[in-house]
């Protein structure tokens, strides 16, 4: 669990503080040129997807070791997802595990990899297959750093600000009442949505860190999400893909889903993205490695009404011609 989380609009003595604390902070080359003061002495990798990778831990922990760091030390992770997810597994695996701190700088991160100590990389063309739980000793969530977003990054952070605020009834209200704010980037709502966000998922993992139970509720949109990502070559923003495994998986199951509900989640995703157009036996060969799978059947984090999500285990047999009528249904809606 997290022991100290600080966020806000202009906290920047706070960031400065927590990187003067760590004997090593590690960035992309994107933030690295936007916030050149932040990163000085970083050590730098190259932003995106492909860097969580076995090849850039390995670097992260030469460079660890070459600098001296000790099992006392800390470092720090000072950048979006990708960032936080290698530094974490690296910070996890140095001498068994030292201390690190993540300064999240884009939406997605702040909403959702910044807590929980989820970390990992991709490997044998899978999403997230290699990593640990390892929670970061201090979370410093700046709004600021939002300010030097592409929109694409912002569209990445809705689509986890979507997937969150399903899981109450509260959350999803509010939501509702948010989409025309967060088109226009109103600042202040989208602000109200972080807390929230933040407040939703600290709660799910500090009740359980380690995902046996209430944590998977968290992986809504994330197994049909997660395989179109990676057949897709990352070529789109996490968040969209998380938004098209919504609708995907909610129209598979419709017949389980609130009707009213089942209209109102299909008309919010379809507002920021378009239905997957990925074949039924392509997405089966991914999400059949899905890390939430039980045994031979595919696990579905299915949000059936406000605040309510439920857990299926579909057959392979059953996916398939499920998946196929769901983007025949979302391509004719």
């Amino acid at each position: 669990m997290t022991t100290n989380l600080i966020y806000g609009a202009s906290i920047r003595g706070d960031v400065e503080n927590a990187l003067s604390l760590c004997a090593m902070v590690v960035t992309d080359n994107n933030v690295a040129e936007l916030y050149p003061n932040l990163a000085a002495n970083a050590f730098v990798i190259p932003a995106g997807e492909k860097s969580k990778s076995l090849e850039t831990l390995t670097a992260i922990l030469t460079e660890m070791d070459a600098r001296g760091l000790k099992r006392t030390d800390r470092i720090a992770a000072l950048g979006g997802g990708v960032v936080g997810d290698v530094v974490g597994l690296a910070a996890s695996l140095y001498m068994r595990g030292i201390d690190w701190v993540v300064i999240p700088t884009t939406l997605l991160a702040m909403v959702d990899s910044c807590i929980g100590g989820k970390t990992a990389i991709d490997m044998f063309g899978a999403k997230n297959l290699i990593g640990s739980f390892h929670a970061p000793a201090h979370v410093v969530i700046s709004y600021d750093f939002l300010e030097t977003l592409y929109s694409e990054d912002w569209l990445c952070g809705y689509g986890e600000i979507i997937k969150t605020c399903l899981l109450t009834e509260k959350s999803y209200n509010l939501l509702l009442g948010s989409i025309d704010g967060m088109i226009s980037y109103d600042r202040k709502i989208v602000y109200e949505l972080i807390e929230k966000c933040i407040e939703i998922k600290n709660a799910v993992v500090n009740a359980d860190p380690t995902e046996k139970r209430m944590r998977k509720i968290l992986n809504v949109g994330h197994t049909v999400g997660h395989a179109l990502e990676v057949l897709d070559g990352y070529k789109s923003s996490h968040g969209e893909y998380v938004l098209k495994g919504i609708m995907t998986e909610c129209a598979m199951c419709k017949d389980l889903v609130d009707p009213e509900y089942y209209e109102q989640i299909i008309s919010l995703c379809k507002r920021f993205v378009a239905p997957p157009r990925t074949t039924s036996g392509s997405v089966i060969k991914r999400a059949v490695r899905d890390k939430k799978n039980d045994g031979e059947n595919i696990t579905v984090m299915l949000p059936i009404s406000a605040g309510e999500v439920v857990e299926l285990h579909i057959s392979q047999a059953d996916f398939a011609p499920r998946y196929d009528r769901a983007i025949k249904e979302l391509k004719k809606a």
